[in-house]
C-alpha cells in the first residue's frame, strides 16, 4: 500500500508541474481563444451541413468541420502570436507559443481515437520524449534538463448530437500526446486546466540577487562605493 501510494503522490507532482510548464508558455487567453474558435468552427460547418440532403448531411459535416475549425483555429493562432503556416487543403494547422507546437484534433469522448493515422501528427508527438522523460518517468528532484520543443493538442470532443442528428462539439480539452501517441502524459478538460492560471505560476527564474546591509565603515575620500549585485 504503502509503494501504491508513493506512486500515486509522485503521479500528482507530475501533473502539476507539467500544467505549470504549460501555463508558463501558453497564455491564458490564447487557450480561451482556441477554445472559442473551436465552437465557432463546429456551430458554421453544423449550419452549413444542413444544405445538404439527410443522406448526406452526417457525412458531409465531417469534411466541412476539418476546413472550418481549421479556418478558426488558424485565426486563433495568429492573433497570438503562434504564426501558424499558411492554410493548405487539409493539412494540419500548427502554431508555435514558446516550447510547445499547438495543433488540434477532433475525438469522441467515449472510445480511444486511432491517432498514427496522421504521421505528421506523429512526427510531433515525438517531440514529447524529453518531457516524458522529465516529468513522467524521471526522479523530479534530478537535475532540471532544458526542453527545447514540446507538442500539445487542443482536444475539440464530438460527444454531443444537434437537433439535426449531427456530432456536435460538448467541450474542449488541453493535452500532452505521449511520444509513441498510445496514450496521454496530461490530460484535463479546459474549464479545469484554466483554474492553474488562478492559483499563480512561478516566475520561472530563482531570484538570486543578494540585498546587501550597509556597514558603519571609515569614509572614503576617493568617491563612492557601487552595489555589484544582479539587476
Amino acid at each position: 500500500m504503502e509503494a501504491i501510494r508513493r506512486m500515486g503522490l509522485h503521479h500528482t507532482k507530475s501533473q502539476k508541474a507539467l500544467e505549470k510548464l504549460i501555463a508558463r508558455h501558453v497564455p491564458r487567453d490564447a487557450f480561451m481563444a482556441f477554445e472559442d474558435a473551436y465552437f465557432d468552427g463546429d456551430r458554421k460547418a453544423r449550419l452549413r451541413a444542413g444544405e445538404f440532403a439527410r443522406g448526406h448531411k452526417r457525412s458531409a459535416v465531417g469534411s466541412i468541420k476539418h476546413f472550418y475549425n481549421n479556418e478558426t483555429f488558424h485565426e486563433a493562432l495568429e492573433a497570438h502570436g503562434a504564426k501558424p503556416a499558411p492554410l493548405r487543403s487539409t493539412g494540419l494547422v500548427v502554431g508555435r507559443l514558446g516550447i510547445f507546437n499547438i495543433s488540434r484534433l477532433n475525438v469522441p469522448g467515449h472510445k480511444w481515437t486511432n491517432l498514427r493515422r496522421s504521421s505528421t501528427r506523429a512526427s510531433l508527438a515525438e517531440l514529447n520524449e524529453q518531457i516524458q522523460r522529465k516529468y513522467v518517468q524521471a526522479d523530479l528532484f534530478a537535475e532540471p534538463q532544458d526542453i527545447a520543443a514540446a507538442t500539445l493538442f487542443v482536444l475539440g470532443v464530438m460527444d454531443g448530437q444537434d437537433e439535426n442528428g449531427l456530432a456536435q462539439l460538448t467541450h474542449c480539452m488541453v493535452a500532452l500526446p505521449s511520444p509513441t501517441l498510445d496514450s496521454w502524459l496530461y490530460l484535463k478538460t479546459m474549464k479545469e486546466f484554466l483554474k492553474v492560471y488562478d492559483r499563480g505560476l512561478p516566475s520561472g527564474q530563482a531570484d538570486k540577487a543578494m540585498p546587501k546591509l550597509k556597514t558603519t565603515t571609515r569614509k572614503k575620500k576617493t568617491g563612492t562605493e557601487d552595489d555589484s549585485g544582479n539587476p
